[in-house]
């Protein structure tokens, strides 16, 4: 489907970040390999342990893997894809037409926070290394958690000081080169209380070399299998 544009993020260059080259070798690398393990075992949890097909909302959707691969695996019945990045999206819609997926996700191009008006709720909402590319936390993750009718699956850094160093280096790099970009690592107890404040509660949690991820089910929704 085609994308609607819902406004430019206001919290950094993202088009300029993920331009065409960059989405280019992300798109190439998940062709050539398939998810990275991060991406890999963000989504297992799900697929291996919850009922589906199901409505699928990918904010910050980068190159498209984690939707692609939720479509070949038959998990999402549906998809929403919203993505800062034209550069993207375009990639993302070529994945789809290599893999026959064309006219099975909704593109949005935009910052999520003011698309979010615009998005319908979903069963499952994934953000796989997002929070870590915006400054305002509580207003990315609390429009995200409100889309979750089931689950919320999250990629974001670990806290421990050689991952902040390393973002602090990747920051500096940014600087350097002018780049009006820069990365975070939030704290995991302020990414609990957003998500447990909106009645989500953590039922799955693993690291994956400098990523944590954390799977969160809405309180009542119903049990994974």
């Amino acid at each position: 489907m085609p994308c609607s544009c819902c406004g430019q993020p206001d919290s950094g260059d993202y088009e300029g970040m993920f331009d065409a080259a960059w989405a280019g070798r992300e798109a190439d690398a998940y062709i050539r390999h398939g998810l990275e393990t991060r991406a890999k075992r963000l989504i297992d949890h799900l697929v291996k342990n919850c009922d589906g097909p199901m409505r699928v909302l990918d904010v910050g959707s980068g190159a498209g893997g984690v939707h692609h691969e939720l479509l070949r695996r038959g998990f999402a019945a549906s998809v929403v894809a919203v993505e800062a990045s034209s550069a993207y999206i375009k990639a993302a819609q070529e994945i789809g037409v290599r893999l026959g997926q064309e006219g099975q996700v909704q593109y949005i191009h935009g910052d999520f926070t003011s698309a979010a008006g615009a998005v319908g709720t979903a069963d499952a909402v994934i953000l796989d290394r997002v929070i870590c590319c915006y400054p305002h936390l509580k207003q990315l993750l609390g429009a995200s958690t409100s889309k979750a009718e089931r689950f919320l699956a999250l990629s974001y850094p670990r806290e421990n000081w050689w991952v902040r160093l390393a973002f602090g280096l990747f920051n500096l790099y940014l600087k350097i080169k002018r780049k009006d970009f820069r990365t975070f690592v939030h704290p995991h107890r302020e990414v609990h209380l957003i998500a447990e404040g909106d009645g989500l509660e953590p039922v799955h949690a693993a690291t994956e070399g400098m990523w944590q991820i954390t799977v969160f089910e809405r309180v009542g929704s119903g049990s994974a299998a």
